[in-house]
């Protein structure tokens, strides 16, 4: 048995007053002279006898009773942790936006196991650790843990069971002699994984409250894109999934620069997909977002987006034989710039999206240099060799890239045959896979033996024509053949259009128009010779730095953690508006889908299954290893003083 408040066991002293009455009090006897003394003497010695034993039964209960309620003030308990002195409580309160799903009640799960937590951890004076998806705190008192879960709100981050599991672990390995009551409560999704049995302490309880019910019915919109894109207008399509949901009628809104631009309607049947399409003029900047109404959750129901405005990108072509690709970058959606290598003016790279060059016999090392920062810090690079190259130069150029080297030299006619058709490059090009193509033929070309290099068009022989290879965020292209001799029919292909066209488009990511909290979202824009001022993201609510990085003319964010709310965004520096950006809620917790924890709670005595909060706060303070006495001595105590008057009033002398 131990106590709470053992200092108050040193009231036992007190013991020593009745026990100093008893000792002291004394009674005088009066001798009275009677003529039959034999018979008065017996009667005397009687009496003492009897008030001695009465005097000292009271004694014993006085003393029982002042023993008891003393005992009973110092609350003690048994403790059944075989030994361990301190036995702790955590709680995970998953807050990911999930939780946001409605209770019977008609109040969210979140703010439900909130309220009872708030009311049933009142009744405790222990300290308590909180784990959420963004804080883990530890050992909070009443008072912080309170405010703590009254301010805590819904986080775009769900985190992982087995890495709550993991940071509980790290804390218990610094504490000795402590055990813990561990209560998980989340829904469980199947987008995390299953708790991995080898982070199960034998020694701590753990109390899974399992939030998640049989209404698993959502509704929401996955994604948005551009479809096409035109001098006047943009087609936007949007995803809609629904899970185990019927909707007839479905309200679908856009919204455009915060107003009201167009409504339609659709039918969701369970498990189903529709694709909705807006149209949404060009040429402005377009920010907006979709939006329905499913009263389910929340956080799917709207998806914002910005469409940047029309900005003609840079081209620049080193060399000859392009006649055929200034048909491809016209006038009103490229800067195109040609010159000679010899009339070349290098300081003009770095202001360029996109530079070719375009069958240069050899590659000189200055130009080599300014090429291998370009593509590190701003842009693609397309590579088209003469007929006649300096193999060596090449090389260089080609290993500065770490792409590996050519190798050797074809003059044979090879067909290209090979469309990689799962390739990024191709998202928008095809809608699916070509047979009855009529493939060019080229005649002469070189092959490479290239590394960190995929295919974009293969020969019949399987060797590559087009490859990408990536450097750094950007990328370099390599096309193997010459495009300007007769003999080479690549460029009246139909590929031609859009491979080139896409070699520009690819170096803006024009194609993505919001971005996902959570993930790891890097955007380069230009801001031109300014000063160190850094760049800033805000909006009317928030105003963060995120993490950047300048190079000559442009910069680049990367940004993961923050935001936290969906919205639009602003790129701004020296309080000027460099872009909008749309961030958007990953949608991984759409999929109402849960696991199923039963067969671990099978498997572990320590493993307790709830389906409230309540039950299992209740029964984890039944089982808590602290069993309270206190009220039990009370009883004793009462017990004492009632034996005490029975021995005054029926026990005679």
């Amino acid at each position: 048995m131990q106590f709470k408040y053992p200092e108050i066991l040193f009231f036992l002293f007190l013991l020593l007053i009745p026990l100093l009455i008893h000792l002291f009090q004394l009674q005088k006897f009066k001798k009275e002279a009677f003529t039959n003394v034999q018979f008065l003497k017996k009667i005397d010695l009687e009496s003492r006898k009897s008030s001695k034993l009465k005097k000292l039964l009271i004694l014993l209960s006085r003393m029982l009773a002042l023993a008891a309620l003393i005992i009973a003030f110092s609350q003690p308990y048994i403790n059944k942790s075989d030994g361990l002195q301190q036995r702790k409580t955590i709680i995970y309160l998953d807050n990911s936006m999930s939780l946001q799903a409605m209770g019977a009640s008609g109040i969210d799960q979140l703010q439900v196991n909130k309220n009872m937590l708030l009311d049933k951890l009142n009744e405790k004076d222990q300290e308590i650790s909180l784990i959420s998806n963004q804080k883990f705190l530890i050992d909070l008192d009443p008072k912080s843990l309170n405010n703590e879960l009254i301010s805590l709100d819904f986080h775009p981050l769900k985190k992982d069971i087995n890495q709550v599991l993991l940071q509980i672990n790290g804390v218990q390995k610094n504490k000795t002699n402590t055990l813990y009551d561990i209560y998980l409560i989340s829904d469980f999704q199947n987008i995390n994984n299953r708790i991995d049995s080898n982070l199960i302490n034998d020694l701590n309880d753990y109390n899974l409250v399992n939030l998640s019910n049989e209404k698993t019915e959502n509704i929401s919109i996955d994604t948005i894109w551009i479809a096409k894109k035109d001098t006047d207008q943009i087609t936007l399509k949007a995803h809609l999934s629904s899970w185990q949901m019927t909707e007839k009628d479905l309200s679908v809104s856009l919204f455009l620069n915060e107003d009201l631009y167009g409504k339609t309607t659709v039918t969701m049947l369970p498990d189903s997909k529709k694709e909705v399409e807006f149209l949404v003029p060009a040429g402005i900047l377009n920010s907006g977002k979709i939006s329905l109404t499913d009263h389910r959750l929340n956080f799917d129901n709207e998806l914002y987006f910005s469409i940047p405005e029309m900005k003609k990108r840079n081209v620049l072509i080193i060399g000859t034989g392009h006649h055929f690709l200034e048909r491809i970058y016209k006038k009103n959606e490229f800067n195109l710039t040609t010159t000679t290598y010899a009339d070349l003016d290098q300081s003009i790279i770095p202001a360029q999206d996109l530079i070719i060059i375009s069958e240069l016999d050899k590659i000189s090392k200055p130009l080599g240099q300014s090429l291998e920062v370009f593509v590190k810090q701003k842009g693609n690079l397309v590579i088209i060799p003469s007929t006649d190259i300096d193999i060596g130069t090449y090389n260089a150029l080609l290993e500065s890239f770490q792409a590996g080297r050519i190798t050797d030299k074809f003059q044979e006619d090879k067909s290209v045959t090979g469309i990689n058709y799962d390739h990024p490059f191709f998202n928008q090009v095809f809608e699916k896979e070509v047979y009855n193509f009529q493939y060019p033929v080229l005649s002469q070309g070189y092959i490479g033996d290239f590394k960190n290099a995929s295919p974009l068009l293969q020969f019949d022989d399987l060797t590559d024509f087009v490859s990408e290879i990536r450097y750094f965020d950007n990328k370099v292209y390599w096309i193997s053949s010459p495009l300007s001799s007769q003999e080479n029919k690549f460029v009246n292909s139909p590929l031609i259009v859009p491979i080139f066209y896409n070699f520009s488009v690819q170096s803006k990511n024009d194609g993505a128009i919001y971005l996902t909290i959570g993930q790891q979202n890097e955007i380069t824009i230009d801001t031109g010779n300014s000063d160190d001022s850094p760049v800033k993201i805000i909006n009317k609510d928030t105003e963060f730095i995120p993490m950047q990085t300048k190079s000559s003319e442009v910069t680049k964010i990367t940004t993961q953690e923050y935001p936290l709310d969906q919205g639009i965004y602003e790129l701004q520096s020296n309080a000027k508006l460099l872009q909008r950006l749309a961030f958007n809620y990953d949608r991984i917790e759409s999929d109402l889908n849960f696991n199923d924890l039963s067969p671990l709670a099978d498997a572990y005595e320590n493993i307790h299954l709830y389906d409230s909060l309540d039950k299992a706060l209740k029964e984890g303070n039944d089982r808590n290893n602290n069993k309270d006495l206190w009220h039990l001595f009370i009883i004793f105590a009462l017990v004492f003083l009632i034996l005490e008057i029975l021995l005054q009033k029926f026990l005679k002398n």
